[in-house]
């Protein structure tokens, strides 16, 4: 659609990615500043979290698929220090990514990836609109990052690619 790739909306998509940047920083500052996430008892909040969705995995109807539920009784739960720093300090790079506009679609596609799995452990709240937000943001490919640093980052990276390509295309 011409509406996302259009250079004058470039604006909007500016202040969408540092909105949802900035809800990811705020909801990052509150687990890595509470010892339940990170620190002394860090899983616990998290375990807390876990337990809930599996709770919402029984009955006609369930809230979290039982594919879903296997993979938190059995790999999430077990490793539930290691998700508490990973959901934390993955929710902080995600904020920082899309407010520097560094490294913007790597944070969105990260930040897309945490919101589908707090929803499909039966978390609503504002996942569905951070995910949509970032989905618009994907969309709108670098008119996302047109100011940000990608702006500076992603040309070097092309070419650092480019260079160590060794590939060979066929003419």
């Amino acid at each position: 659609m011409k509406f996302f790739r259009d250079k004058r909306f470039a604006i909007l998509w500016t202040v969408l990615r540092i909105w949802l940047g900035y809800e990811w920083i705020s909801a990052a500052i509150e687990k890595v500043s509470n010892p339940t996430w990170v620190g002394s008892k860090a899983g616990v909040a998290i375990t807390g979290f876990l337990k809930g969705s599996l709770s919402k995995a029984t009955g006609d109807h369930p809230l979290v698929q039982g594919w879903y539920a296997s993979f938190v009784q059995s790999v999430a739960l077990p490793n539930a220090k290691v998700f508490s720093y990973l959901v934390a300090y993955g929710e902080l790079l995600v904020g920082i990514s899309l407010i520097l506009g560094a490294l913007t679609i790597v944070g969105l596609l990260a930040g897309a990836f945490m919101n589908l799995n707090y929803m499909l452990a039966g978390t609503t709240s504002t996942n569905p609109n951070l995910y949509t937000v970032a989905i618009l943001l994907m969309a709108a490919g670098s008119n996302a990052y047109i100011f940000g640093l990608d702006k500076f980052i992603v040309p070097r990276l092309s070419k650092l690619f480019n260079k160590n390509s060794n590939i060979k295309t066929l003419t």
